[in-house]
C-alpha cells in the first residue's frame, strides 16, 4: 500500500503545496538579499576601504553571535515546525498555542543561560569592541526566546518568517558604516545594540503575523511534559545544526591564529558569499519542509522521496557551485589584492556548496521521519573529522586545506546518515 501511494500523480492540493513552498522559498531568498545583503554591501565598502580591522572585529562578534542565537531557538524552527505541520493536518489550534509557549519558556531558560555566560565574558573581555559588542547584544537573546519562526513554518509561512527575520541584519548593516569612524568601545555598543534592536523588531512582527493569519498565542497554555518532549527534540536537532556552525567558527579561529587579523578579514568576507550560497538551499529546503513531511510518512523510499521534494534546491547547489567557482577565478585576476583575495576563498569553498547540500537533504528526510538522535549523531562525528582536518590541512595548505576539510566533514555526514539509517528502510520515529 505504502509503495502504490509513493506512486500516485499529484494531486491539484499537491501541486498547489509545492507552489506554496516555492512562494515561501521566494520569500526567504529575497529577505535574505535584503537583510544580509545590506550587511554584505556594507562590508564590501570596508574592504574597498582597506578596514580590514573593524571588519575582522564586527565579523567574527556577529558571527558568534548568530550562534548565541541559534542556540536560544533551541532547534523549534524543525521541531515546533514539524509538531505545527502534524496538528495543522489535525485542524487542532491549541496544540499551535501549547507548542509556542512551551517552546517559549524552553528557549526563555535557555536564553538565561546563554546571556549568563555572556556577561561572564563580557567581565573578562581584553578586547573593547568584543566586550561591548556583547553587553548591548545580550537583550537580543531574550528577545529571541519568544520567537514564532517555527510556528509560521509549521503553518506553511515560513516566507513571512524570513520576512520579518531580515530586520536582525539590516539593523546591524544600516548601524555598521555610522560605526567605522569611532573607537572601538562606541563601535561596539552601537553595533551589539543594534542586534538586540533587530532581533525584537522581528518577533514583534512574527507574533502580529500570527495575529493576522488568525494563529495568535493567546493565553499563557504550557505543560511539563509538552516542554520536556520539546527540550528532548530540540536538544536533538541542535545537535544536529551546531556541529556545522561549530565548524565554521573553529576554522574562523584556526585562521586568526595561522594567518592574522587581516587575513581573517578577507576569509570571513569571502566564506560570507558561499555561506550565503548555501543559506538560500536551506531556505528552499526549509519552505518544503511540511510538504516533505507529508509526503515522507507514507513513502517506501525516503531518500529519493526527499531528493524529488527537494530536487529545486538540488538543481540550484549544482549551478550555485559552478556558477562560484567560475565567477571566482574570473575575479582573482581582474582586480585589486583585496578583492582578488576574497574571490579565491570563493572558489575555494565553492565546492563545500554542493557537497553541503547531500548531506543537509539526508538530514532533513532523516529530520521528517523523527530520527533526530540519528542526524546529530551523524553531525557530531563529521564536526570531530572537520577540526582534525582544519588544524592538520590549515597547517599545511592554508585557507585551500580549510575547503577540503569542510568537503571532507560533508561526506563523512553523509556516509554515517546513510549507514545509520537509509541503508534499510526504517519507520517514522513515533516522537511527535
Amino acid at each position: 500500500m505504502t509503495a502504490i501511494g509513493a506512486r500516485l500523480p499529484k494531486t491539484r492540493g499537491d501541486r498547489g503545496l509545492s507552489w506554496q513552498g516555492t512562494g515561501n522559498a521566494a520569500l526567504l531568498i529575497a529577505s535574505f538579499c535584503i537583510g544580509q545583503g545590506s550587511v554584505f554591501l556594507v562590508q564590501t565598502l570596508l574592504v574597498s576601504r582597506g578596514e580590514l580591522e573593524l571588519l575582522a572585529r564586527f565579523g567574527t562578534c556577529f558571527s558568534f553571535a548568530v550562534l548565541a542565537l541559534m542556540i536560544v531557538d533551541f532547534g523549534s524552527v524543525t521541531s515546533v515546525a514539524r509538531r505545527v505541520a502534524f496538528a495543522d493536518i489535525k485542524g487542532d489550534p491549541a496544540e499551535i498555542r501549547h507548542c509556542f509557549w512551551s517552546a517559549s519558556i524552553v528557549r526563555f531558560c535557555v536564553a538565561i543561560t546563554v546571556a549568563s555566560l555572556a556577561s561572564l565574558y563580557a567581565l573578562g573581555a581584553q578586547d573593547d569592541f568584543a566586550r561591548a559588542y556583547v553587553t548591548a547584544a545580550t537583550p537580543a537573546l531574550v528577545f529571541w526566546a519568544f520567537n514564532a519562526g517555527g510556528i509560521l513554518d509549521g503553518l506553511k509561512l515560513s516566507g513571512l518568517s524570513g520576512v520579518t527575520g531580515m530586520a536582525t541584519y539590516f539593523c546591524s548593516g544600516a548601524a555598521l558604516l555610522p560605526a567605522s569612524g569611532l573607537s572601538a568601545n562606541q563601535s561596539g555598543l552601537i553595533l551589539g545594540a543594534a542586534l538586540s534592536i533587530g532581533c525584537g523588531i522581528a518577533v514583534t512582527m512574527q507574533l502580529l503575523a500570527l495575529w493576522h493569519v488568525g494563529r495568535p498565542p493567546g493565553r499563557i497554555s504550557a505543560t511539563w511534559r509538552r516542554c520536556a518532549d520539546l527540550v528532548r527534540e530540540g536538544l536533538s536537532v541542535l545537535l544536529a545544526v551546531l556541529p556545522g556552525q561549530l565548524s565554521f567558527r573553529f576554522q574562523l579561529i584556526i585562521c586568526s591564529l595561522l594567518f592574522g587579523q587581516g587575513l581573517t578579514a578577507i576569509f570571513l568576507y569571502g566564506r560570507q558569499i558561499t555561506a550565503a550560497g548555501s543559506q538560500v538551499l536551506e531556505f528552499v529546503r526549509r519552505a518544503h519542509f511540511p510538504l516533505l513531511v507529508h509526503g515522507i510518512a507514507t513513502s517506501a523510499s525516503p531518500v529519493w522521496t526527499a531528493f524529488g521534494n527537494q530536487r529545486l534546491a538540488t538543481w540550484l547547489s549544482v549551478f550555485g557551485s559552478s556558477g562560484l567557482l567560475i565567477a571566482g577565478l574570473l575575479i582573482v585576476g581582474s582586480t585589486h589584492a583585496a578583492i582578488a583575495a576574497a574571490a579565491g576563498v570563493v572558489s575555494l569553498f565553492s565546492f563545500g556548496i554542493l557537497s553541503g547540500a547531500l548531506v543537509s537533504t539526508l538530514s532533513q528526510a532523516a529530520q521528517a521521519l523523527g530520527h533526530y538522535r540519528a542526524v546529530a549523531l551523524s553531525a557530531n562525528g563529521a564536526m570531530l573529522i572537520c577540526f582534525v582536518a582544519t588544524a592538520a590541512l590549515g597547517y599545511w595548505l592554508g585557507l585551500a586545506g580549510l575547503a577540503v576539510a569542510e568537503v571532507v566533514s560533508h561526506a563523512a555526514g553523509a556516509f554515517c546518515l546513510w549507514y545509520l539509517l537509509f541503508r534499510r528502510g526504517l519507520p517514522a520515529s513515533r516522537g511527535t
